[in-house]
């Protein structure tokens, strides 16, 4: 039952509970027991005996009544006492034991009480200040008005306050609340004091350090949002000086102003709410008007006199920005020209292949490779092969619409992307737009720099239905663009897609001829003019596929070449070409020298001179029985010296050099005096006209008598009819090879010819081909 709406207090109700049975049950005896007298008295004397009786009998069981309930209640009111003493014992040790000062005033805002850890703590006794007021015993005004507001306002109230004491400024913090009974009415108040003197120092050397940041903006804001504090980070940040800034307002100073009023409700929520602004990235404005990204984050300190004041630390993220842009751009972009990488030119190709079938025209993609562009890197070095590539860029770029793409992928090669063509004539005349473009001459530290492009081309639908597809056919067609001799280009079609096959199954072949031992060497004689004797043999490669069957050399060496196979092989050629020269010289079969052909890629890549000194060691044949036959090109292109340097260390291990192929390169008179060389290979394509072209009869001539002032011996390839015999011979040259002496063959039978085949040049009735 709710017995508040009554107005009766919970003291008043329990005596009720009490007194109530007793009124009726003495009702009911009073009023039973008078029945009963008067049924059991026959005179008025009986009656007047019972009634005394009745009387006695009450006045003795109420006393017994009142006796149980008044023991019962002294021992409760006994116990709560004890407790109250206890508990009150109890906190009074628990507050005493805290280093905070606590104060109890009394509903008239008196001192009441006081705990403290030790009397020294407290600066008056309290006998000086109990049953006081504050502002009696000398209390600081923030104190009093703090009180006074608990007061009015029954809210709790903070304040921070400074005492100058003998030793020196005190600070203190004090939180005031008030006291409010079970019934709502103001029973006084509690503060918690505590010295915050340590804390206060900690925060003015916080504001100092915040002065000498040099790469970290910190500012200030008081109460009204206006500028307290101003470092020199801040300064060089937002562009304004320390004493342009104090006394600004933050949201007139910095905040752009779509942001202003949500900027300053922020600020309020935080200083009246005690709702913190997050930390995070944000643009605010500097002088110039300009918006600064900045990461910022703040915090609430309070000044001298207590007062809130809320800071900003801000980093500048603009070299963050700035990189972050940089990554963005180097993970689309290529960083030397500065044009679309694959990646882009992905994103972009999707998004042109969807407006090409909407559309229903057609997509192009062209695969540039610049042709010799390795000649430029090797002679004149990667800078000035950058930047021809840069400015290759440019001039494929000015070629095309600003709805085309031009991408780089990698070394000399370049794609470009064409969309919304409506036939292949219009692809064609860009490429060749293209191709006249790059033979242009361009001008690079004084040196006029030209070569041509290759182009593939493969279009959408006709050609693949993705990127990958076309990027393939366009990379197949530009290789056939290549092989048809380069500063051209071809559109894909079904057989080059075969070919490409073709060549994908020759090349997983050839990766296993050595294990298999599908490779063999045949050997041809080098034959001296002078003496019609056997001068020594070329090794010439052989490649019997069990399920190709035999492969050409024209047809697998270039592709050796270019998968790099050809370092594996080159090196397998040399060791069996040196063991089976020192098996013939054991044989006492005479083969003065074994020439071997070594690859350019073998120059670039390891050390040739470390392959040569170990596979002659390893076979045991003497160097000067060796010979290595090299390009013109392997001279033509040694800008850097280290081909030089090579050759001279070969040369040191006592074999002989030759240049294969002579005449078809572009080495001149400088390039054969500076490398050691010991013998000129004239190339078959002079040797075959020599009777009906005079100008290759020329050639041939020139280069003999170039041998001669040169000191170099000279080797005629291909010969094959004693009239091109008989010129050599009569022009001096030293030694010729060709079907006229013998076809290239395996070693068994190579024995057999230098052991019974006695060849006299000089005797042409004695010259059989074999």
């Amino acid at each position: 039952m709710n017995h508040k709406w009554l107005g009766i207090t919970p003291s008043s109700w329990r005596a009720l509970r009490i007194v109530m049975p007793y009124m009726v049950a003495a009702g009911l005896w009073i009023g039973l027991s008078d029945s009963l007298a008067r049924w059991f008295a026959a005179d008025a004397d009986v009656y007047a005996r019972l009634q005394t009786w009745k009387g006695s009998i009450f006045v003795i069981a109420t006393g017994i009544l009142l006796h149980v309930l008044m023991r019962a209640q002294f021992r409760r009111i006994e116990g709560s006492r004890a407790k109250a003493r206890n508990l009150a014992a109890y906190l009074r040790r628990m507050l005493e034991s805290l280093d905070d000062l606590i104060f109890v005033f009394d509903d008239r805002m008196h001192f009441a009480d006081a705990y403290y850890p030790d009397r020294s703590a407290l600066l008056i006794p309290p006998e000086h200040f109990m049953g006081k007021r504050a502002d009696e015993v000398g209390m600081p005004a923030e104190i009093c008005q703090a009180l006074q507001q608990v007061y009015d306002e029954r809210s709790t109230q903070s304040v921070e306050y400074a005492l100058d004491l003998p030793h020196g400024r005190c600070w203190y913090s004090a939180k005031v609340s008030p006291m409010i009974d079970e019934d709502g009415t103001f029973v006084g108040a509690i503060a918690v004091v505590r010295e915050i003197t340590a804390l206060k120092s900690s925060e003015q050397r916080f504001r100092r350090l915040f002065e000498d940041l040099d790469n970290i903006a910190v500012q200030g804001f008081g109460a009204d949002r206006r500028v307290v504090f101003w470092n020199a980070a801040s300064e060089a940040l937002y562009g304004y000086s320390r004493e342009e800034a104090l006394g600004q307002r933050l949201e007139e100073l910095m905040i752009p102003p779509a942001y202003r009023d949500e900027a300053v409700r922020r600020y309020h929520a935080w200083m009246e709410r005690d709702e913190p602004i997050p930390p995070g990235e944000m643009e605010l404005l500097n002088r110039d008007g300009e918006l600064v990204p900045v990461f910022s984050c703040h915090t609430m300190l309070r000044n001298e006199r207590g007062e809130a004041e809320m800071y900003c630390v801000d980093v500048d993220l603009r070299e963050l920005r700035e990189t972050q842009a940089q990554l963005r751009l180097a993970a689309t972009h290529d960083p030397l020209t500065g044009l679309p990488n694959r990646v882009l030119a992905r994103d972009r190709f999707d998004l042109a292949l969807a407006l090409a079938v909407r559309d229903r025209t057609l997509l192009a993609l062209l695969f540039v490779d610049l042709d010799h562009f390795k000649i430029i890197n090797d002679t004149l070095g990667h800078g000035v092969g950058d930047r021809f590539l840069q400015e290759i860029g440019r001039r494929l770029t000015s070629c095309l619409r600003e709805s085309d793409t031009v991408s780089r992928q990698g070394g000399d090669e370049f794609l470009v992307m064409m969309s919304g063509l409506h036939d292949r004539a219009a692809v064609a005349a860009i490429a060749q737009k293209i191709i006249e473009a790059v033979q242009e001459p361009c001008s690079i530290d004084g040196r006029s720099l030209s070569c041509s492009c290759s182009i593939g081309i493969a279009t959408h639908p006709d050609d693949g239905m993705d990127f990958d597809s076309l990027l393939l056919r366009a990379d197949t067609a530009m290789y056939q663009a290549k092989a048809s001799g380069r500063d051209a280009f071809r559109f894909f079609t079904t057989q080059m897609n075969v070919d490409a096959h073709e060549r994908l199954t020759m090349l997983n072949h050839l990766r296993n001829a050595i294990q298999h031992g599908e490779l063999e060497l045949h050997y041809q004689p080098q034959i001296d003019l002078a003496t019609g004797r056997v001068a020594g043999a070329e090794a010439l490669l052989r490649w019997h596929c069990a399920e190709l069957g035999s492969v050409p050399p024209v047809r697998f060496i270039p592709l050796a070449e270019e998968s790099g196979l050809i370092i594996q092989i080159g090196e397998w050629v040399l060791r069996e070409a040196c063991r089976q020269a020192r098996e013939w010289r054991d044989r006492g079969l005479g083969l003065e020298v074994m020439a071997v052909n070594v690859s350019a890629l073998q120059f670039h890549r390891g050390d040739p001179v470390e392959m040569v000194g170990r596979i002659l060691r390893e076979t045991g044949l003497p160097a000067e029985c060796l010979e290595l036959e090299l390009t013109e090109s392997l001279l033509v292109q040694d800008g850097s010296g280290a081909t030089l340097d090579t050759l001279r260390r070969l040369k040191a291990l006592g074999l002989r050099i030759a240049i294969d192929d002579f005449g078809t390169g572009y080495s001149s008179l400088a390039y054969l005096r500076r490398f050691p060389i010991d013998k000129l290979k004239i190339d078959r394509a002079f040797v075959r006209d020599l009777a009906s072209d005079p100008e290759d009869a020329a050639i041939v001539n020139l280069i003999v008598d170039l041998g001669r002032i040169l000191k170099l011996k000279t080797v005629a390839e291909g010969v094959e009819d004693h009239g091109q015999l008989a010129f050599l011979s009569e022009r001096g040259c030293n030694e010729a090879q060709g079907y006229l002496f013998a076809r290239p063959m395996p070693s068994s039978e190579f024995a057999v010819y230098l052991d019974t085949v006695p060849l006299l040049p000089g005797q042409p009735d004695r010259a059989s081909p074999p």
